[in-house]
């Protein structure tokens, strides 16, 4: 098929850039002819350049509308199917469609399609031909804030596991030494956050700091990777719990840092809260400390549990605002290494079976012959 696909930020940072890349990578291996077109909020410079065919500055929002409705009228019976990153670009889907016929699908995530959307946006992200969600989670909860929910499919985040792989973790330690300064992690319980730090906070590193503080544990270690305006508080925070350098901050690690920095870790945390307009998907700072061997923890109130095989359990769903269950689920894991290895064994295998890239790829094409078929019927 003749694609385009529109999205915000698609050389960016972030979930929605990550996936988005991830699909259009999917939609070349199944065979599609693709036209790239990014919507430019980021400031910066890119993290993966020459992805975009053409890219576009926001600026503000009544120039993103000016150029949205020029790429529609553009786009009319030049491709065979429109696709879009975010539910604030369903509009031009729908201007498309009502100009010419051209079918179009929309990405959502449940932090913007779990709450109550403008008319005309909720409009237009009903006249969809397919809506791809990146969990269960968001679908079983659509309904609650929908009144109508087009045909939806489930496209799990992927994992690249021939770049998130396990290695030795005396040898992960020994690059965190070399990249860091870090030469006191042997003997240490080391755990890990990767997430942008934004505000509202939502990853849960407060919580994980206060069930240190709680178990006063000095094998204890917290490193915390990545960057934004809740850096500051955050490290007050840990100031405030007395954790001294026992919490490290790390700013925005190098991409090939964090395969290292996750088979290092003893233990993954990312305890998101859930709610309207709250919560993960499946957190990919989960699946891919997972997919290196590394066991996690996780909130229970959104889609983080997916990420977890009730028969082969790879980590721990708590409450996320529990720091009585977040501090005893640590300290059981401190207590048993073994324990400890049989998740992280368990979490390369739930990957391979849910989250591998090779899955997303099936799961896409998947997708679009259903999309296919209903638009030959």
């Amino acid at each position: 098929m003749r694609i385009l696909f529109l999205g915000f930020d698609v050389e960016g940072y972030g979930g929605i850039a990550t996936y988005s890349r991830y699909q259009i990578e999917a939609l070349k291996r199944l065979g599609h002819t693709l036209d790239i077109v990014s919507i430019d909020k980021q400031d910066g410079a890119p993290l993966a350049p020459g992805v975009a065919h053409r890219k576009l500055p926001f600026e503000s929002r009544l120039k993103a509308v000016r150029t949205l409705l020029a790429e529609a009228l553009a786009a009319r019976g030049r491709y065979d199917l429109v696709m879009l990153n975010h539910v604030y670009l369903a509009g031009l889907g729908w201007l498309v469609k009502k100009t010419s016929g051209t079918p179009f699908t929309v990405n959502v995530y449940n932090i913007d399609i779990l709450t109550k959307l403008p008319r005309l946006r909720e409009a237009a992200f009903q006249a969809a031909d397919l809506v791809i969600a990146d969990c269960k989670y968001t679908i079983d909860w659509m309904p609650k804030y929908r009144r109508r929910v087009p045909p939806t499919g489930l496209l799990y985040d992927p994992v690249e596991v021939a770049f998130f792989k396990p290695m030795d973790k005396r040898a992960a330690r020994a690059e965190l030494a070399r990249h860091y300064g870090w030469n006191d992690l042997d003997g240490k319980f080391v755990l890990t956050t990767v997430a942008a730090m934004l505000l509202p906070p939502n990853k849960g590193q407060r919580q994980t700091m206060d069930a240190m503080a709680k178990l006063a544990d000095e094998r204890l270690v917290y490193l915390i990777v990545g960057s934004g305006p809740d850096r500051e508080a955050l490290e007050s925070h840990a100031r405030a719990r007395g954790l001294g350098d026992r919490v490290r901050f790390t700013g925005r690690a190098p991409q090939d840092h964090l395969p290292i920095l996750y088979a290092a870790a003893d233990l993954a945390t990312l305890i998101a809260r859930g709610g309207p307009g709250w919560g993960e998907a499946v957190p990919l700072g989960l699946i891919e400390a997972a997919s290196c061997g590394t066991a996690f923890l996780c909130g229970d109130e959104d889609g983080s549990p997916e990420a977890i095989l009730p028969d082969d359990p790879c980590g721990f769903a708590l409450p996320p605002l529990d720091v009585d269950r977040i501090a005893e689920s640590i300290a059981r894991l401190a207590a048993d290494p073994a324990l400890c290895a049989r998740m992280g064994q368990a979490g390369i295998r739930t990957v391979d079976k849910l989250f591998a890239f090779e899955r997303y790829v099936e799961q896409q094409g998947r997708l679009l012959e259903r999309f296919r078929t209903r638009a030959a019927a």
